[in-house]
């Protein structure tokens, strides 16, 4: 396996994480909004935005929070298995 994916590597991770509420791919949804290789560290930063898919209902945020951690799991299961990356960090900014 290479050291760090390639881009369309990266999209066919993207469609193969799957947000339960709608069945579409986070490549699909557009919520990836950025990525970046920090190499001095061999760290992943991936930008989601998770906003506009969390409720605005008070009781429901444990819920969207648990249902992102499915997916920020998901990707990083997939991602860490090559060489190159050692850390991934997911931010919503």
């Amino acid at each position: 396996m290479p050291l760090i994916p390639t881009e369309a590597e990266i999209v066919d991770i993207l469609k193969d994480v799957k947000d339960p509420e709608t069945g579409n791919s986070l490549y699909d949804l557009g919520m990836v909004r950025y990525m970046d290789y920090r190499v001095e560290d061999r760290t992943l930063v991936i930008n989601i935005d998770f906003r506009r898919r969390t409720p605005s209902c008070a009781a429901c945020a444990p819920l969207a929070w648990f249902v992102q951690k499915g997916i920020t799991d998901g990707l990083s299961r997939e991602l860490l298995r090559y060489r190159g990356i050692e850390h991934i960090e997911f931010t919503d900014r």
